[in-house]
């Protein structure tokens, strides 16, 4: 065996001693760090390779509890400049699985499945935790990548039975969001699947939280009359009967 070819086989053996063998604390001060007062992890196990904790991330809104989250790391996609692990996570009313990769250019999420409680999620939407939201949120993502300019994937969001506490109509209805990047700004559009409230809306959104939507709301079929009171808070009245919409957040 040539002397670079042995050079490389001890480097790569020395690199997965040490993935195996750095305790899960590493983790939790990595992750500490990158994320000042915002992430915390507690009751740690394992190592770098593969391990379990507790976690608490600080929103605007509230903290969001998970009772275990685990990892394991994918080797395989360091070949593509990445550090990947496979995570999985649960709390009260909150289910999650992702691939989370670090690259030189960013973050990369794949294969995401998670489902929670609207409720349970409210404190990553302070914008309506006052309207303590109800119903079931589901989020799917093949593949999205960003950093402080950028993002490019896509992402979909499903409200389903979405209630708020400010209406007697219940559900209110069923909604999507789509989040399309290619580069730049992405492109984001709300849509109604079902129920009284029709919600339609489109805009961008720029990592990592600048929010532009435009759209309108109206009430429709029995239930119209009672959701006036829910649609004089949306915006104000148009010619054709709808309310426009409009959500600006930086």
């Amino acid at each position: 065996m040539r002397l670079p070819a042995m050079a490389a086989l001890g480097i790569a053996a020395y690199a997965v001693f040490l993935l195996a063998s750095t305790p899960a604390t590493f983790i939790a001060a990595r992750a500490s760090a990158a994320a000042p007062g915002q992430v915390e992890l507690a009751d740690t196990h394992g190592t770098l390779w593969s391990g379990s904790a507790r976690a608490r991330i600080r929103a605007t809104g509230g903290d969001v509890l998970l009772d275990r989250i685990e990892w394991r790391f994918l080797p395989a996609r360091l070949a593509s400049g990445r550090i990947a692990f496979d995570i999985t996570a649960a709390g009260r009313g909150l289910d999650v699985r992702s691939q989370v990769a670090r690259g030189f250019a960013g973050w990369e999420l794949r294969d995401v499945a998670a489902r929670g409680d609207a409720a349970t999620l409210t404190p990553l939407a302070p914008v309506i935790a006052a309207w303590r939201p109800e119903g079931n949120v589901v989020i799917s993502s093949p593949a999205i990548e960003w950093n402080d300019s950028r993002a490019r994937g896509d992402l979909r969001a499903e409200w389903n039975d979405a209630a708020l506490s400010i209406s007697e109509v219940r559900p209110l209805g069923s909604y999507r969001i789509d989040v399309h990047a290619d580069g730049g700004p992405a492109n984001v559009v709300v849509a109604t699947l079902s129920g009284p409230l029709r919600v339609a809306a489109r805009g961008t959104l720029m990592p990592p939280s600048v929010l532009r939507l435009s759209g309108d709301a109206r009430g429709e079929a029995a239930a119209a009359a009672a959701l006036e009171p829910l649609l004089n808070l949306i915006g104000p009245r148009r010619p054709d009967g709808a309310r426009a919409l409009e959500i600006r957040l930086n």
